[in-house]
């Protein structure tokens, strides 16, 4: 290992004695265990430091900007396929029906009445109420549409009891989306003696 030293100082000092007084190399140096040597092209240690403190603060600028713009980039990809799977227009009301029994009902009973409401097939929600001739108004309801459905079932349950007759009716209201037909009615007839 001595020898070798020897040979490093020797080339070292060769090296620096040139005659047009140019420095090729830089001293070298020893690490703390002893048997780690650095040579090159003779930088100061001044011009040294600045060039790391520049690679350093050029790096941290480059990891900040390439964060952001990674961040950017997922950012937009994500409304794109918050786009592509939302896709198409939203709900709108074409029509709506009501179908009730046809046939009179007995004695206590509960009554199952069925709103149908269609749709262009887009997605979105619908709000609706139900208005009974005996003066209850349900509060507003709402149903979700899919993509693609065409139409949409909402059901009432009307519970009639005790002696007497009855024409009752239930008038179901579209509150959103607004739509040209807003409003259907259906009716039965309840018939206890």
């Amino acid at each position: 290992m001595d020898e070798t030293r020897r040979d490093i100082d020797e080339t070292w000092r060769l090296n620096s004695e040139r005659p047009d007084g140019a420095v090729p190399y830089a001293a070298p140096e020893e690490s703390g265990d002893g048997t780690t040597l650095r040579f090159g092209p003779g930088v100061p240690a001044e011009v040294a430091r600045k060039w790391r403190g520049a690679a350093l603060r050029r790096s941290l600028t480059r990891r900040i900007a390439g964060g952001l713009l990674t961040l950017g980039l997922a950012l937009l990809v994500g409304l794109v396929v918050w786009w592509l799977l939302r896709g198409g227009p939203g709900v709108t009301v074409t029509g709506a029906s009501v179908s009730a029994p046809s046939t009179p009902q007995p004695c206590d009973t509960t009554v199952r009445v069925v709103g149908t409401i269609r749709t262009n097939g887009g997605h979105g929600e619908i709000t609706y109420r139900w208005r009974r001739s005996d003066g209850q108004v349900s509060g507003v309801l709402s149903e979700s549409v899919r993509k693609g459905q065409r139409s949409v079932q909402v059901p009432l349950r009307w519970t009639v009891k005790g002696p007497g007759t009855l024409h009752a009716t239930a008038t179901l209201e579209i509150v959103t989306p607004k739509a040209p037909i807003a409003m259907a009615t259906g009716a039965f007839d309840y018939i206890c003696e």
